[in-house]
């Protein structure tokens, strides 16, 4: 555990923090990770950790490994005082720790299935039974086949908006795309932008067919399989749905006359309808 081995890097802000701990450790002669451990009063296993790129290491951890690579550099460049080398060092790899933790905790979240009612799951992958990006490769299902797109219109909730118990808003199709683990190792490679997910999410609703999919989803919607009716939802199905002369129909009622579906005007009404079918 003397030496300090660089891992293989993968693109992002905790590659540019990695890079940047590596070049200062260089700077500062290259200490084993035993004199750094002894420095900053650390386990040499931690300090060893903090130059791999598993896991982002503890801020404090960071900052302290920073801190005393600083005092070990010597040359700091043409006139660059000691104290204003240090100065900025620790201002730089304070706004880079920032910037991993943040892409740390993205990746994790992308790591966790959105969190869907069935009828959503069923119309992602009847309008893309494959994966979405390598259509038409057949994939087994995985447990995290479907991933959320970025929503850069999206807000973080308050905390004291958090942990109400409160069922979440119906989950949107349009920021779910349904990829095969190749396809989601790529995107976490920053191999596949967002931009071009975006583009193919969109392009899987001008399938031939594709409102036929969106008109039984609305029923199951309608019919209560989602916990919540998010209106937006509803009405860009409706859009769909409206597109295709086909599914553009009569108006409906399901759910023995408590609401009438009225494709071609694109509107729900509630209420008390007649019902012929037993649905």
């Amino acid at each position: 555990m003397g030496v300090i081995e660089r891992p293989d890097l993968p693109p992002g802000a905790r590659r540019d923090l990695n890079q940047e701990l590596h070049i200062l450790h260089r700077r500062a002669g290259l200490p084993s990770v035993r004199e750094l451990a002894e420095a900053v009063a650390k386990s040499p296993t931690g300090v060893h950790n903090a130059f791999r790129l598993a896991k982002v290491p503890e801020q404090r951890l960071t900052m302290a490994i920073v801190g005393q690579l600083t005092l070990w550099v010597r040359d700091w460049g043409v006139g660059i005082s000691q104290a204003t080398g240090i100065e900025k060092t620790l201002r730089r790899f304070e706004r880079l720790w920032h910037q991993a933790k943040y892409e740390e905790e993205a990746l994790a979240d992308q790591g966790e299935p959105p969190r869907m009612s069935d009828a959503t799951r069923r119309l992602l992958f009847a309008l893309s039974p494959g994966c979405s990006m390598s259509h038409p490769t057949r994939q087994l299902p995985q447990p995290h086949d479907i991933v959320a797109l970025e929503d850069p219109t999206a807000t973080k909730a308050p905390a004291f908006l958090r942990k109400t118990g409160l069922q979440p808003e119906s989950p949107n199709p349009w920021r779910l795309i349904h990829l095969c683990c190749s396809c989601q190792r790529r995107r976490e490679a920053g191999e596949l932008t967002e931009p071009e997910l975006r583009a193919t999410r969109f392009a899987l609703d001008r399938r031939p067919g594709a409102a036929r999919h969106y008109a039984a989803y609305l029923d199951q919607m309608l019919l209560g399989a989602e916990g919540v009716i998010d209106m937006n939802v509803a009405g860009a199905a409706l859009a769909i749905i409206k597109a295709d002369p086909e599914m553009a129909a009569t108006p409906y009622a399901l759910n023995h006359g408590e609401v009438v579906v009225d494709r071609t005007h694109g509107s729900l009404q509630w209420g008390h309808h007649p019902c012929e079918d037993d649905h």
